[in-house]
């Protein structure tokens, strides 16, 4: 049996100075695990290189493609574009069972990872298929995003198992400048098609469908890692959370991720709602919007992904979150504030670059944290909360502009992030050695 706590019957803790325990003994014991291979470290990274540009197509179908077919093609009202903007929090707070499953089924990381997202590409095809009709629209891709945000805590687990420590943000953020490269191009294509014809939409569906597809296929040949995560006393559906009570300093990141989270998905939610939409006396030319909101940010974090991933790298993880949630409240005021296209441009440029860091400590930071094989167990945790905040940021962001002006809220959004900055702040500083070590950056070997 390894180290992991024993769970009873009812899911409560059995001894809670033993699980303590057990997690101290587990943590101290990380930094010397075995490295990965040199070549299941460069069979991911070819891998993921090529995954990369399906997965910027898809980036580009959630952050503003996929609301500007709904808004200019199919005029759809605040519930469906909601259920569309809710579709990946839906996956992630499915995420937290996907582990305890895939611990019973005893399947491979990277297969299970690759079926789920070949499942996401079909739903995307029956979107271009039925075209014409935009409950389907919504559904199929809403499906679609769902699948793909399911299984992240599962590529989490393999970039922990098959990328060296002390390289894993620069190897993470050499693919995310690939990904957010070809999502700028899509974006720009995507955005000027649509301008030339609505009609061109349909081909952007099968474009979507593809790329779901395509995606899958390079998952599944990613280097299926071995994982025992020792012993199945922890298998439950809900077992994933123990870790919460166990683990102070996760327990601070996720209040913190919460806090700033609600904030920034509110203001995103709105970015296309805001230039877009005639009722709210701008209405942009599509292909202006899809530039300002799809292209400019993606740029951003395009040229920035991997200068933020050497941070990462080298810097503790508590400073680096701090710093970009100031970024992303400077960014959403900008945004919100300003009046012209050069002020939106800014704004949205600045969240780009926010972004950039965003995407790199979003997904690796339980890597610092969590035991080598509990990295996907602690990133449903965070994946789950993620998908929580995700799915009341729709309905609240739209309820919201009822109720006050995109200035005013934009202003409450850059507080509840500033707010995490300080809450994480105050926590860093009275950090034990134990917590410096594992959110302290890392020596290069």
């Amino acid at each position: 049996m390894g180290f992991f706590p024993r769970i009873d019957g009812r899911g409560q803790a059995v001894d809670r100075a033993s699980l303590s325990l057990s997690l101290a003994k587990v943590c101290a014991m990380s930094p010397t695990l075995p490295m990965p291979t040199q070549s299941a470290t460069r069979r991911t990274f070819h891998n993921e290189m090529w995954r990369s540009l399906p997965s910027g197509v898809l980036d580009s179908l959630s952050s503003t493609l996929g609301m500007l077919i709904a808004v200019r093609v199919f005029q759809l009202g605040h519930v469906e574009k909601s259920i569309f903007l809710s579709a990946t929090s839906g996956g992630l707070i499915t995420s937290l069972f996907v582990i305890p499953l895939l611990l019973k089924i005893r399947s491979s990381i990277a297969q299970t990872a690759a079926l789920v997202q070949m499942m996401g590409g079909a739903c995307m095809a029956m979107a271009a298929i039925f075209c014409h009709s935009p409950w389907i629209y919504i559904i199929g891709l809403s499906l679609g995003l769902f699948c793909f945000s399911m299984q992240i805590p599962l590529m989490t687990q393999i970039y922990r198992l098959n990328y060296p420590e002390s390289e894993r943000g620069r190897l993470y953020s050499i693919t995310g400048v690939t990904r957010a490269a070809s999502a700028v191009a899509f974006g720009f294509f995507g955005g000027w098609l649509l301008g030339l014809d609505l009609e061109f939409y349909r081909l952007l569906l099968w474009c979507f469908a593809g790329a779901g597809f395509l995606s899958g296929w390079w998952t599944y040949g990613l280097p299926t890692a071995e994982w025992d995560a020792g012993g199945s006393e922890s298998s439950g559906l809900w077992s994933s959370l123990r870790w919460v009570k166990l683990d102070r300093d996760f327990r601070t990141l996720l209040i913190s991720w919460m806090m700033m989270g609600i904030g920034n998905l509110v203001a995103s939610c709105l970015f296309v709602e805001y230039l877009a939409n005639p009722k709210h006396g701008i209405n942009l030319p599509t292909n202006t919007v899809a530039w300002i909101v799809g292209v400019v940010p993606v740029i951003l974090r395009m040229l920035t992904s991997y200068p933020w991933g050497l941070i990462y790298d080298r810097v503790g993880l508590f400073k680096v979150r701090s710093i970009l949630n100031v970024i992303f409240a400077i960014a959403i005021v900008t945004f919100f504030m300003g009046t012209t296209i050069t002020s939106w441009s800014i704004g949205m440029g600045l969240w780009g670059l926010a972004n950039a860091g965003g995407n790199v400590t979003w997904g690796l930071w339980v890597t610092k944290l969590a035991p080598k094989q509990a990295v996907a167990e602690y990133m449903s945790v965070h994946s789950f909360l993620t998908g929580v905040r995700g799915l009341l940021a729709p309905p609240l962001a739209f309820a919201a502009i009822e109720l006050m002006s995109f200035q005013t809220l934009s202003l409450v959004c850059g507080a509840a992030i500033l707010s995490a900055s300080a809450f994480i702040t105050v926590r860093a500083r009275s950090s034990d050695a134990e917590s410096h070590r594992r959110l302290g950056p890392r020596e290069r070997l």
